[in-house]
């Protein structure tokens, strides 16, 4: 060993302590940075044989720049990070609900349902009022356009769950890809056993936001290359990656509504995939149970809301005594289509407010063409042409589109063939063309009579509906709900199912919290600390520097002998 040694040895230590500057320089630069890892240097002490002395120090030799990362608590934190994703989105869409909802408040449904029954009992106090009559119908109708609101909402809010599928499918397209180019980045600088640093970071990064979109695990080979799999599925490996599509598939629904319900499948192998948890996973369940389930609870509530009030308001007379009028429109399959009839709609008489007693069939009856007395009982119809007839009983009261005629096996149209006078109980034939043909009419009438305008019984009963138990049947049969009740419930549900998703929420974050402090106390970048580390490296240039210099100073003493 001599002075051109010494001079080798503080070469190196220039270069090693040069080479720790830039690594402190880089940590510092990128101490912000999401996903950094701070580097270190990893040297040590190289040496030589000498014959003399055995091993002699031949200076520093830098071996790596190494990475500081623990890749178990990466693991642990995509594990909790994909249930923070799906508990993201079931937390968001039950919190979307309830803004539909607004319950409780003046705009809220269960006050439309308490405004609609409150104008029925102010018509009870004064049933020949218009004014009144007119307060009915347009809270009615208020209410109907507020069912229609929700159901509309609840609606878009379902197919924007398909939106959100259809947008993460395309990141996840983007995500496998990129981690699938690292892949290659990585294994091209490791197979020569170096470290691709910064580009495992990137990698990790991307795994962590796959992981909140989807349910990943991630294995790990001897070049550093990952394989990704999915709900069984492999994603990425080394050799490629797989790409997702999506497709649709029209379904209808109970109310007789299409959606378009998203899935997803490989696009190799066509084959489906759904995810287990994730994101996706989330916005699946959502779409596919959450919103349903209110959307089935407010249809049930239309539906029984108006079967309920319309069975009441059929048996009672509108102000010109006619019976069987429906208040909603009977043909209704749920919120989205619920509506009050044409009849209520067209003329404010037809509400029926006044009682009426029991509808009865009769039986079907055969007569000479011309005007028809309906009698009764009803098998006592007479058969003449003049009306009333005299010594028979009129049916009357007959009940509104009840009346079916035939002529032979033809069925006749109302008001083209044919005129009922439902008060009355009487038919008459428009035109004669079907004198001395054999004529058969069917009907239903109700016993009682009509007892006039100022008769409030039915719409004191149909006010009554509001405490009635008419909802959420049990295993007998019995009804247990009133409207009100049965609405509440539903609310109170949804309330119990977002405290739940936020719970579990706030626990997976607070997990994720925790893993990622244990992780940036191994992998974060201290100022402080990289501050030390340039003093130190700074030092030992300067030494170094100044073994260079005594040696060459040795070296011109010597030369000049």
């Amino acid at each position: 060993m001599g002075l051109f040694s010494s001079l080798t040895i503080g070469t190196r230590g220039l270069f090693a302590a040069q080479l720790g500057m830039d690594v402190a320089g880089q940590n510092i630069s990128n101490a912000d940075v999401e996903g950094y890892s701070r580097k270190r240097l990893n040297m040590t002490a190289d040496y030589r044989y000498d014959g003399q002395f055995g091993q002699m120090g031949f200076g520093v030799d830098v071996v790596s720049i190494d990475r500081l990362r623990d890749t178990l608590i990466d693991q642990q934190i995509r594990r909790q990070n994909r249930e923070v994703g799906y508990f993201e989105e079931i937390d968001g869409t039950l919190e979307q609900i309830e803004n539909i909802f607004t319950e409780p408040g003046e705009t809220g449904l269960l006050n439309h349902i308490d405004e609609f029954f409150d104008s029925w009992h102010e018509l009870s106090l004064d049933p020949e009022d218009m004014s009144a009559r007119n307060i009915v119908r347009t809270n009615a109708e208020i209410l109907t356009d507020v069912f229609h609101s929700l159901s509309g909402e609840l609606s878009d809010l379902r197919s924007n769950r398909n939106d959100k599928i259809a947008r993460h499918v395309d990141r996840v397209n983007e995500l496998t890809a990129e981690v699938y180019n690292l892949n290659i980045e990585i294994g091209a600088v490791e197979i020569d056993r170096q470290n691709a640093n910064d580009s495992r970071d990137r990698r990790d990064v991307l795994l962590k936001e796959l992981s909140k979109l989807i349910d990943v695990d991630v294995i790990e080979n001897e070049r550093g290359m990952v394989t990704v799999t999915s709900a069984g599925q492999m994603l990425v490996s080394p050799e490629g990656y797989r790409r997702l599509e999506t497709t649709t598939v029209t379904r209808t629904d109970a109310d007789g509504a299409n959606f378009h319900e998203l899935g997803i499948r490989f696009v190799d192998s066509k084959k489906e995939y759904t995810p287990i948890s994730g994101m996706i996973n989330g916005l699946y369940k959502s779409r596919d149970e959450i919103i349903p389930e209110y959307q089935e609870q407010l249809n049930e509530l239309a539906v029984a809301l108006a079967e309920r009030v319309n069975e009441q308001h059929e048996q009672g007379y509108n102000l010109m005594g006619y019976s069987g009028i429906s208040f909603f429109d009977p043909s209704a399959t749920g919120a989205s289509d619920i509506a009050v009839s044409a009849a209520v709609r067209s003329d404010l008489q037809n509400l029926a407010a006044a009682t009426a007693g029991e509808a009865n069939a009769a039986p079907t009856n055969a007569f000479a063409a011309g005007a028809l007395d309906f009698g009764t009982p009803p098998t006592a119809l007479s058969k003449t042409n003049t009306l009333p007839a005299t010594g028979t009983d009129v049916a009357r009261n007959v009940v509104r589109d009840s009346v079916i005629v035939r002529s032979g096996a033809t069925t006749l149209t109302e008001n083209v063939d044919y005129h009922v006078d439902y008060a009355n109980g009487t038919i008459q034939m428009l035109h004669g063309g079907y004198d001395g043909s054999p004529i058969t009419v069917d009907f239903r009438y109700r016993t009682g009579s009509f007892s006039g305008p100022g008769d409030n019984a039915n719409a004191v009963a149909i006010a009554a509906l509001r405490n009635e138990l008419t909802m959420a049947a049990d295993p007998l049969g019995n009804y247990t709900n009133t409207f009100a009740q049965y609405y509440s419930s539903a609310v109170g549900k949804m309330g119990l199912d977002r405290n739940e998703a936020a719970s579990n929420l706030e626990t997976r974050e607070f997990l994720v919290e925790q893993y990622e402090t244990d992780q940036d106390a191994i992998s974060g970048v201290s100022l402080d600390e990289e501050m030390a580390e340039i003093i130190k490296f700074q030092h030992t240039f300067s030494a170094a520097a100044r073994l260079i210099s005594t040696t060459d100073q040795m070296l011109q003493v010597l030369m000049n002998m």
